[in-house]
């Protein structure tokens, strides 16, 4: 009775405590200090101007795209000025039309800072030809979004885990910090992200065809609220729903035109769902992999659960599927971790425990809950050792407590460099205010970072302690040479100069190849 009593506790803890926020405001909600002033910062500098021929702002809305001007200023040698007329010939990296609304849920709702979404154009028509560009070094595409970290106060969270779970996924969304100005107001610190989508850098998903092997793929689909066009999954948690929406094609794009397609994924995801609920559903032959890539479950599953991500499962869970010759299997995708390592109410109760176990009983309140899925795999021992292995994969490699804890440092530097992080809280003063669901006190920045440290900490404590990992065996070596941003590696040398293939034992230097360096600590231990 004791652990149910918990359970209700630990999910009526995760749910946000405000209603939703009007989807446009005249002034294009303004940072509580619109006088903060850059002048100049090692962030590229993101210019959106909204005001017409006449001076007048163009409201941006979060129902329907507005075009306005996007210009990104980002040169070379790493400085960048918000007065352009004092400093001619910065190096634009985007200079042109976008079409503009605000985006998310609860974090377009909660928050004061609000999130945006973006389609590059060709033209200044918002309904005009879309642009593929390359943004920040990104992958061409015309689809981005402009994050806007105020729940998470350490302003890190989402960059972070993508950057540790990237070497697992097909497809992990790449993201960079910026900071923004809006017709001349300072906003802050933004994260300039890709999305999960259809696009040839991204999932490189093919339009799916009326009838064949071509009915069968591409597709992506999203488990999420019933607020946009939804199917309802065949399989209830105590008798709730569960929502599925279409991302890729959309379903206006199959509707009336294309039914096939939405039939075909329905019964695909009903056929799927039946497997895994079946007796059978460990079999290798008409069990759950026929239908799902184990391996891409099991990330998934680890990436949530190291994050103690509350929106996890349950929320912003995309799902993707090929056609059946190229692959038949439901691969999942990681987004949105703002609420994610301890940033929420319920940490507390949460940290030592399993996320897809304490998600079903938001069921019983009524809310969005986690499908049976998770628990489902878990019964399988095969599922759950290919679960202690791959976490053994992970805490040796981009998982290791060292590398998190240097690209921890690495991200909160890059805030800091030129005064980033201040400038945002002096826009953004909310360290006496609610404005996440965090359980935690922090005062100042330090103190957030400092509440992450140790949140990892311990769950990486705990989840080993499951999963049957001895961390005093950790190759931090291996893990050292993973670079913080991901950069190629040139080389490894000792501090003399001299190149290292196989360090050990001591302090060496790691060379990217573009030029950059870091010092590195390597250390080897013996089983």
């Amino acid at each position: 009775m004791k652990k149910y009593v918990l359970l209700i506790a630990a999910t009526m803890a995760l749910l946000p405590g405000k209603g939703m926020a009007d989807s446009w405001d005249a002034e294009n909600y303004k940072p509580f200090d619109t006088n903060v002033l850059l002048e100049k910062t090692n962030l590229p500098i993101v210019f959106i101007d909204s005001r017409n021929e006449e001076g007048a702002t163009t409201a941006i809305h979060k129902d329907y795209r507005v075009a306005v001007h996007m210009t990104i200023i980002n040169n070379t040698n790493g400085l960048n000025y918000a007065d352009t007329l004092a400093h001619p010939g910065q190096t634009k990296d985007y200079d042109g039309w976008v079409a503009i609304k605000y985006r998310g849920n609860s974090s377009f709702a909660d928050s004061d800072k609000k999130p945006y979404g973006f389609k590059t154009l060709k033209t200044a028509d918002v309904d005009g030809e879309k642009k593929k560009v390359e943004l920040l070094g990104m992958p061409k595409d015309n689809n981005w979004v402009m994050l806007a970290p105020y729940h998470d106060r350490s302003l890190i969270r989402d960059v972070l885990m993508y950057q540790l779970a990237r070497p697992y996924f097909e497809f992990t969304p790449n993201a960079k910090f910026c900071e923004m100005i809006l017709d001349g107001t300072y906003y802050g610190v933004y994260i300039l992200c890709e999305k999960p989508s259809k696009g040839k850098h991204r999932l490189n998903l093919t339009e799916p065809g009326d009838s064949g092997d071509e009915l069968t793929g591409d597709y992506l689909v999203q488990i999420d609220r019933n607020n946009e066009p939804h199917y309802v999954l065949k399989h209830k948690m105590f008798n709730k729903e569960i929502y599925m929406k279409y991302d890729f094609p959309e379903y206006e794009d199959m509707m009336p035109a294309h039914p096939e397609q939405v039939e075909y994924i329905q019964r695909r995801m009903d056929a799927m769902e039946d497997a895994l609920s079946a007796s059978f559903f460990a079999s290798d032959e008409v069990g759950y992999r026929k239908y799902i890539d184990e391996r891409s479950f099991v990330d998934y599953q680890l990436s949530t659960e190291f994050a103690s991500n509350p929106d996890g499962y349950r929320l912003s869970t995309n799902i993707y599927k090929r056609r059946d010759s190229v692959d038949p299997h439901f691969k999942a995708v990681l987004w949105d971790f703002n609420l994610a390592f301890g940033n929420n109410n319920g940490d507390l109760l949460t940290r030592n425990a399993w996320m897809y176990q304490v998600g079903k009983g938001l069921a019983l309140l009524g809310k969005n809950v986690v499908p049976f899925w998770w628990d489902r795999l878990t019964e399988d021992e095969a599922y759950w050792r290919s679960m202690k292995e791959r976490w053994a994969e992970y805490r040796m490699n981009s998982f290791a407590s060292q590398h998190i804890n240097d690209l921890i440092d690495s991200l909160v530097n890059e805030l800091n460099a030129e005064g980033a992080c201040e400038r945002n809280y002096q826009a953004w003063p909310n360290w006496d205010k609610k404005v996440n669901l965090a359980p935690n006190h922090a005062k100042d920045y330090p103190e957030e970072i400092a509440f992450l440290r140790r949140w990892i900490e311990r769950r990486v404590a705990w989840m080993d302690s499951r999963l049957n990992f001895d961390a005093s065996k950790q190759a931090a070596g291996i893990a050292a040479i993973i670079p913080a941003e991901n950069l190629e590696v040139e080389g490894i040398y000792s501090l003399k100069g001299q190149r290292v293939d196989h360090p050990h034992n001591g302090i060496f230097v790691v060379r990217y190849k573009d030029g950059s360096t870091r010092k590195k600590r390597f250390s080897s231990h013996k089983k």
